[in-house]
């Protein structure tokens, strides 16, 4: 069962995250607001320069799709950025398609569902 053993040797040997420091650094090319639209059925990301001027809404309902229309025009000039809004985006269309609130840098709540008390 050489597979057993590779997977536990794997196990053992991975880089445990949980003790990182996350550290919030601005984009000098500006942000980004993420709201979902249920009666558009879409999500919005709005995108602000560094001198909190709209410049672009993208509208869609596939992360991968928004992400390369902002990779695109070039608004994003780091990683962690980029990871960061990837993930929120997909947590809106999560939230849009199962009829969830949203509210960006907060943990969805999948039990919160739109118009419950």
């Amino acid at each position: 069962m050489k597979s057993n053993e590779n997977l536990k040797k794997e196990l053992n040997n991975a880089i445990d995250t949980s003790s990182i420091m996350l550290k919030w650094n601005q984009d000098y090319k500006g942000y980004f607001t993420i709201k979902p639209f249920l009666s558009q059925k879409k999500v919005f990301v709005r995108y602000y320069d560094s001198k909190n001027i709209l410049k672009y809404t993208f509208a869609g309902i596939n992360t991968s799709q928004i992400i390369q229309s902002i990779i695109e025009r070039k608004l994003i000039s780091r990683l962690d950025h980029a990871a960061y809004l990837g993930k929120e985006i997909e947590k809106a269309i999560i939230a849009l398609k199962n009829k969830l609130n949203y509210v960006q840098d907060r943990e969805l709540q999948l039990k919160d569902k739109v118009g419950s008390s």
